[in-house]
């Protein structure tokens, strides 16, 4: 769909930069690891 598409190419992009720094902190926040 539009949205999962989207959602995909944003993670990809600039915002992924951020995603990389954030997601540590978020996935032990929440317990999970991917």
């Amino acid at each position: 769909n539009p949205k999962g598409e989207m959602k995909g190419s944003a993670i990809t992009g600039p915002v992924g930069k951020e995603c990389a720094d954030l997601w540590p902190r978020v996935a032990s926040n929440s317990g999970v690891v991917v």
